[in-house]
């Protein structure tokens, strides 16, 4: 128990330096955008015309729209069929976890932090949904005091950075919907709250983040901007054209009888398997990574030198937030012109992530850089 109650001390601490650091070299989170968006979206892919002309693209492997599927309230008995169906669709999801309830209550449900490792060592993500999933109802006679709310998020992402390896809980899911952004904000870099509509993508409050649904209108609505599928309320939409679509799933294996249990899983597996036919134009995603790549890439600069040998362009990225926090590589288009058969790109000394496609008969190379400032030289012939 001792152990234990150190290890948490210092994940604690650690985290408590992540809410209380003034962030002198860069932002946690990014506040509400402005009427009108941050920037204005492009209702297309977008194609630099000159050669050393670069653009940060939208979303990640210049896909056009993006999407994430989240679980909420531990589903144990959910987590072999996630497992199997996401790594035959390839794809990751991401899992908000009840804290306190993890190896304590009702294992069989909860589940243990060797069953979360689990999940975590597959590649899909460890999130918070607080501690006890208590909220403050508009009508709960008992409300939670700020500090019992501070107490909620914070202690939550130390327990599972604590007993989660292979993993950064650094995102939280307001239990019932009911948010606290400005608290939230102290000790995470984006949360989830539940308004039922796909975000745009250029105004997403990371701090509480729409809620869309899984079904072919929400789809549409981020593919075409409309549908002509249920619900009317979402088949002209053309806001939300390229925008962020984060789906919300409980326990799948539901139901008071095998036939509706058998049911449940039939729909839920028809939707997923629906979701991943797209995963070529939209990119699905994990929602920490969403929280990352969408934060950086709203503050982003990007300087890309003059050309000054044949086969050879420079650039630097960088962007306002905390690069502690901030890891995740944004992806640069840049125009080569002419038909272009072999590249290499190269941060600093790292060698990184670049290939080429082509557009109206001009060659584009497609790069993945960090926003840290450190020069990237993409060489091609």
């Amino acid at each position: 128990m001792k152990k234990r109650s150190f290890v948490l001390a210092t994940a604690l601490a650690s985290l408590a330096l992540f809410s209380v650091d003034a962030n002198a070299e860069g932002l946690k989170n990014i506040p509400e955008a402005p009427k009108g968006g941050r920037f204005k979206t492009p209702t297309d892919l977008v194609w630099p015309a000159e050669v050393g002309q670069g653009d940060v693209c939208l979303w990640k492997d210049d896909k056009f729209a993006a999407l994430a599927i989240t679980i909420d309230d531990n589903c144990k008995k959910d987590h072999e069929w996630w497992l199997k169906i996401c790594d035959e669709l390839g794809i990751k999801v991401t899992w908000f976890v009840i804290t306190d309830k993890v190896g304590k209550i009702n294992i069989g449900f909860n589940g243990t932090w060797e069953d979360w490792q689990k999940l975590a060592n597959a590649g899909h993500s460890i999130q918070s949904h607080t501690t006890n999933h208590k909220s403050n109802k508009k009508d709960d006679p008992n409300k939670m005091t700020e500090e019992e709310i501070v107490a909620q998020y914070r202690d939550s992402l130390a327990i599972i950075n604590e007993n989660v390896t292979n993993n950064f809980a650094c995102t939280i899911a307001y239990p019932n919907g009911v948010a606290h952004p400005e608290i939230a904000a102290r000790y995470a870099i984006g949360a989830r709250g539940v308004y039922g509509v796909p975000s745009p993508a250029n105004n997403i409050n990371y701090m509480c983040t729409n809620k869309g649904a899984a079904s072919q209108a929400f789809i549409d609505a981020i593919l075409y901007g409309k549908s002509e599928y249920e619900p009317k309320w979402m088949q002209n939409r053309p806001n939300l054209t390229r925008g962020l679509n984060i789906v919300l799933y409980h326990l799948v294996h539901w139901g008071h009888s095998p036939e509706q249990i058998e049911q449940s899983v039939a729909n839920v597996e028809a939707e997923v398997r629906n979701i991943a036919k797209y995963k070529d134009v939209i990119w699905i995603a994990r929602f920490d990574d969403l929280m990352k790549y969408g934060q950086e890439r709203d503050t982003a600069k990007l300087v890309v030198d003059p050309i000054s040998k044949a086969g050879e362009i420079s650039f630097k990225l960088t962007c306002d937030m905390d690069l502690t926090l901030f890891d995740y590589p944004l992806t640069i288009k840049l125009c080569l012109g002419d038909k272009t058969n072999s590249i290499t790109a190269m941060q600093g000394e790292k060698n990184i992530p670049a290939r080429i496609v082509e557009h109206d008969g001009k060659a584009y190379a497609i790069v993945d850089a960090l926003p840290n400032g450190i020069p990237v030289k993409v060489s091609y012939k």
